[in-house]
């Protein structure tokens, strides 16, 4: 983003890649641990709000340029459209927390307002205030999964199991 060159976007999804085989080798053999619910209504339901509002947001932003929306939409909408997309985020995420339960969802919307909003309020050019977003976020999951594996570490059983 920050080169403004598409490759290096497509790159920048590589690392995906690695999400199965991490996962696999680092909390599948801990989830005998961690007790989940199963509320696949609530779930269902909760996917189709979040994902009707991001659809929302898009179909706007299509429109916008059109004659349907007053000049001064379309003008603020092209200046802050990193804002409202920001904020189409944040929406994500807090009914992610919603339905989750999980309370730093709350804290990743807030960080991105902030972030987006703080950093079209200073000028700051839009790939530095994503990536750094990006980066605060990575930076807490990193923390998180190293304290999920302190708290559950491996039986020296499951060890050898790995190794053999």
């Amino acid at each position: 983003m920050a080169l403004d060159n598409s490759a290096f976007l497509f790159i920048g999804w590589l690392p995906i890649i690695f999400y199965v085989p991490f996962k696999n080798r680092l909390t599948v053999p801990r989830i005998g641990y961690v007790k989940f619910s199963s509320s696949n209504t609530k779930l269902g339901i909760a996917v189709a709000v979040l994902l009707l509002v991001f659809l929302m947001g898009i179909f706007f932003f299509l429109f916008a340029g059109r004659d349907n929306i007053s000049p001064q939409l379309s003008a603020w909408l092209r200046q802050y459209y990193l804002l409202l997309l920001g904020v189409i985020a944040g929406i994500c995420f807090v009914g992610a927390a919603l339905l989750t339960g999980i309370t730093r969802l709350y804290a990743y919307a807030g960080l991105i307002l902030i972030l987006f909003a703080g950093g079209i309020w200073l000028g700051v050019q839009p790939p530095i205030f994503v990536i750094f977003t990006g980066l605060i976020i990575e930076a807490v999951g990193i923390w998180m999964l190293v304290r999920f594996l302190r708290k559950y570490p491996l039986s020296p059983e499951e060890g050898l199991n790995e190794s053999e």
